[in-house]
């Protein structure tokens, strides 16, 4: 692998579909190591961002070029080694374990698709003894072992993020990418997994947040990436970031916290 200090890096990249141009010629960098917030409206591009990263949507071509994107110092992955690299954690992730085949798997099943990049039961033959021991040992560190054997379709919305943050953890990534994690969590829920993921922050695994909810930025959050109509509006440090003014030109609304 590169030894590139770079988790990720854009370099005039564009999305368009049809006559929208959801990204416009985006470029940054996001280090290994640093715990980064992208913020912004519904509409911004954030999400589109996010795909760019798990390779699951790629740049466009405008006026004969394609954009660069480099991930983990490559622009050449293999999208289910890619996702061995990467932990993710999104409420659209949530919700494939709650639905079908998926949705019958006990917890420590579903931490160990983990390290198949799978959403389906983990072929028998192909998980090791230390496999189900780095399930267990991730169920434990999130407060979940004592409902390993539960579906994940029984579990509270709480439990079950928690369930997909050891799955995301499983195989120690080099970065963990949240999407709203919070999404969906009652007010108690939120602090305790916001709590766990500060944990994760202070162990050394980098953290990419995506979000538009400010109750979720991480006192670990030192910068602060704003996105506007597929742009970058602001980019700096967190604190600098959540000041009202420039809340407030970025939802176009006004903005006061308390």
């Amino acid at each position: 692998m590169n030894d590139s200090k770079a988790l990720l890096e854009l370099e005039n990249v564009s999305i368009v579909r049809g006559t929208t141009r959801i990204l416009d010629r985006l470029s940054l960098r996001v280090d290994r190591n640093e715990h980064c917030v992208i913020l912004g409206p519904n509409g911004s591009g954030k999400s589109t961002l996010l795909k760019l990263l798990t390779r699951t949507m790629y740049p466009s071509i405008v006026d004969g070029r394609s954009g660069v994107v480099r991930i983990l110092g490559q622009t050449e992955w293999n999208v289910w080694d890619l996702r061995t690299q990467l932990g993710i954690v999104s409420s659209e992730l949530d919700h494939h374990f709650t639905t079908g085949r998926s949705g019958r798997l006990p917890a420590a099943d579903v931490v160990l698709t983990g390290f198949f990049a799978s959403e389906l039961e983990p072929d028998a033959e192909r998980v090791t003894s230390a496999m189900k021991d780095a399930a267990n040992e991730a169920l434990e560190t999130f407060g979940m072992m004592e409902l390993r054997d539960r579906p994940v379709a029984h579990l509270s919305t709480g439990e079950r993020r928690r369930v997909m943050l050891a799955r995301a953890m499983v195989r120690k990534p080099f970065a963990l990418i949240l999407d709203e994690p919070t999404a969906g969590l009652d007010v108690r829920a939120q602090r305790d997994l916001l709590q766990q993921l500060d944990r994760v922050a202070e162990s050394g695994t980098s953290i990419v947040l995506v979000t538009h909810h400010l109750s979720e930025i991480m006192p670990c959050m030192s910068r602060t990436l704003c996105m506007q109509k597929g742009r970058i509006y602001f980019d700096g440090k967190t604190t600098d970031a959540l000041n009202p003014s420039h809340l407030a030109g970025l939802f176009e609304c006004e903005m006061e916290l308390f």
